[in-house]
């Protein structure tokens, strides 16, 4: 009997643990459908990652819904994340606007230094084509980057070149207290993003025309710490 009480308790114990899927939420399943889940690396890891499309009914510790309505990324750990990514690649002269919009909510609890909520990532598994293994742009949240304190920046690589690498780093404001929208646009090589309709950058990244590129979402930390990212709203169009 004892065994069987236990038994009970430990299922109890799960059960109360055990976090809603984002997919039951309709507003989700646009974007998990054509996504794939990458935690705590990007290498598959059958606990807590997701092949691409895989979502029903499924949620872990560091990617749930909360409150029926917001589906939470949570991480902690150097160069640890829990992201979405998108399985459709295209290049940045696409003449079919290519974006992401997502209305988000950041929480850096401790985070000693930044963190990154959405991506343009470059496609390095690809053969017979040029390929890189870097993000041409990176939205974060800093703790602190020339002298402002709990901002968000875009962060656009400017080259391909591994050694002489550049950035520029562009303030998209202090962090709102709530909920904020950020959109990214890609179309005949000119990169946008706006904040809460505001656009923000407006920039030709022809440079990076050769390469392939994927969306990515939710939180990949640059440091120590733990963060935490809700989504109110996600919507990817790059078909």
């Amino acid at each position: 009997m004892d065994g069987i009480k236990k038994t009970l308790f430990f299922l109890f114990a799960t059960l109360l643990l055990a976090h809603d899927s984002p997919y039951s939420n309709s507003e989700f399943k646009q974007a998990l459908d054509i996504a794939k889940l990458q935690a705590p690396k990007s290498s598959f890891d059958a606990l807590y990652s997701r092949n691409y499309g895989d979502f029903e009914y499924y949620s872990n510790r560091y990617f749930y819904l909360q409150d029926g309505k917001y589906m939470v990324f949570y991480m902690c750990g150097d160069h640890s994340r829990s992201e979405l990514r998108f399985k459709n690649i295209w290049k940045v002269d696409t003449k079919t606007a290519k974006s992401i919009e997502a209305e988000v909510k950041l929480f850096p609890l401790n985070q000693r230094r930044e963190f990154t909520f959405l991506q343009i990532h470059a496609d390095s598994t690809l053969k017979d084509k040029p390929t890189i293994n870097k993000p041409l742009l990176r939205v974060v949240w800093y703790k602190k980057l020339k002298g402002k304190k709990n901002h968000i920046w875009a962060i656009v690589r400017l080259n391909d070149n591994l050694v002489m690498k550049s950035y520029q780093k562009i303030d998209l404001g202090e962090l709102p207290a709530g909920f904020f929208n950020v959109k990214i646009s890609v179309m005949n090589c000119r990169l946008y993003v706006y904040v809460d309709g505001e656009k923000k950058v407006d920039k030709d990244v022809c440079y990076w025309s050769k390469y392939y590129n994927y969306f990515k979402a939710g939180v990949y930390l640059q440091d120590r710490g733990c963060s935490k990212v809700l989504f109110k709203k996600l919507i990817v169009k790059d078909r």
